[in-house]
């Protein structure tokens, strides 16, 4: 059993690995409860993006956009209309502080960290312990950029490179080797569709 917090080989004291200030991962979170604390533009595109991953949502604001009035009362989130308290974290799996407020913020963050709860702060970065990159959405086929929290802008100006470069064409494609796979993995199946994919993608 290795004791946590041990450092195994490759850790980020062994020169054979570059080390990374952030690990890019992807996160399922349907059904799992989220909550975002402020109520103006930027808590709004959070609030968007956790419904479109299916989060059960939680928006604590005494004032939040008509956006999030509109969700809260089609029943998509619930909306707490008060200020953040202490112990308003507790029981979530994942945060976004985005009240404009660096004395909140920084509250939550505090609580977050006691809680063990994932945590993005997006008028902080260095408070939490996540972020959520600018992402290029073909489809399923999602692309994210990050520059490590250096420059959002230079992000968003890759993003802007990318939505040029990569083309819806891309998700059709992605359609496209996925049947490939399926009919590949099928023993039953004599299908042959004709086309030729690049066996890296057809994996």
């Amino acid at each position: 059993m290795i004791p946590f917090g041990s450092r195994t080989r490759g850790s980020k004291s062994s020169p054979e690995y570059k080390k990374l200030s952030y690990l890019p991962i992807l996160l399922q979170l349907r059904d799992r409860p989220c909550v975002v604390v402020g109520g103006g533009i930027a808590a709004t595109k959070k609030v968007e993006a956790l419904l479109r991953a299916d989060a059960r949502l939680t928006v604590i604001s005494p004032q939040v956009t008509e956006v999030i009035e509109r969700l809260a009362a089609a029943d998509h989130l619930q909306l707490v209309s008060r200020p953040y308290a202490r112990g308003d974290l507790r029981g979530f799996y994942l945060a976004y502080a985005a009240t404009g407020l660096s004395a909140v913020d920084e509250q939550i963050a505090r609580d977050a960290e006691s809680e063990h709860i994932l945590l993005s702060v997006a008028d902080g970065r260095s408070l939490g312990n996540f972020m959520s990159p600018p992402i290029v959405q073909r489809g399923d086929l999602t692309i994210a950029i990050s520059t490590n929290g250096r420059s959002r802008g230079f992000a968003q100006l890759m993003k802007k490179k990318l939505e040029r470069l990569i083309g819806p064409e891309y998700g059709d494609l992605l359609d496209i080797v996925e049947a490939e796979r399926s009919v590949m993995q099928n023993p039953c199946s004599s299908a042959k569709s004709g086309r030729s994919l690049p066996n890296e993608a057809a994996s």
